[in-house]
């Protein structure tokens, strides 16, 4: 088992590698494989992530549901680092700026309304690697770690249900935990969708 930083950079790497081509296919099949599981048809507050540095995208998702119209929430940086993200809603008109890592987010963002995790339904989460137990390892910033460090008390989780998102390839034989780590009910990538066993 490699540690996280060298397990992060070469499954990095490898997203840099893709194609545009490959990563829009990526994300058609992952939309089509999402937009027919159970966990979607129960959801009507989404909590989505804009893709950047090749990770797997969920724009296909997204377009989805807002056909089917349902709500969308991205993650907004606070202030302070230190803090939780945010989640604010997403629309086809919403404006877009970079935050301080080049990540959009919504122009208005701090002046909106906050919706918080346990008022979403689902919470897609970007990953860097996966292991088939529900562990990921994320960039490294922690901002995932401390926004859902508030559910970890919870022996039942009605919701939010946490779908962690990466390419097939970014799956791993086992990642080491840390005490703080909340782990996802359902790993998604472009091939298959996984339910975790608690």
């Amino acid at each position: 088992m490699s540690n996280a930083k060298t397990i992060r950079r070469q499954m990095r790497e490898k997203r840099r590698n893709l194609s545009l081509a490959e990563q829009q296919i990526a994300a058609e099949q992952l939309a089509g494989l999402l937009i027919n599981h159970p966990v979607y048809k129960h959801s009507q507050n989404i909590g989505c992530y804009l893709a950047t540095e090749g990770e797997l995208s969920l724009m296909p998702f997204i377009e989805a549901c807002w056909q089917q119209n349902k709500n969308v929430f991205l993650p907004v940086l606070q202030p302070r680092n230190h803090h939780p993200l945010w989640f604010t809603a997403f629309t086809s008109q919403t404006r877009l700026i970079p935050n301080r890592y080049g990540i959009l987010e919504p122009q208005h963002a701090k002046k909106q309304r906050q919706r918080k995790i346990i008022s979403l339904d689902s919470i897609f989460l970007p990953l860097v690697a996966f292991d088939l137990t529900g562990n990921r390892i994320g960039m490294g910033a922690g901002y995932y770690d401390r926004t859902l460090n508030m559910l970890r008390p919870r022996k039942f989780w009605l919701k939010p249900r946490l779908i962690g998102v990466g390419y097939t390839f970014q799956q791993v034989k086992s990642i080491k935990t840390n005490h703080w780590d909340v782990p996802m009910h359902l790993i998604s990538t472009e091939k298959a969708i996984h339910s975790i066993k608690s």
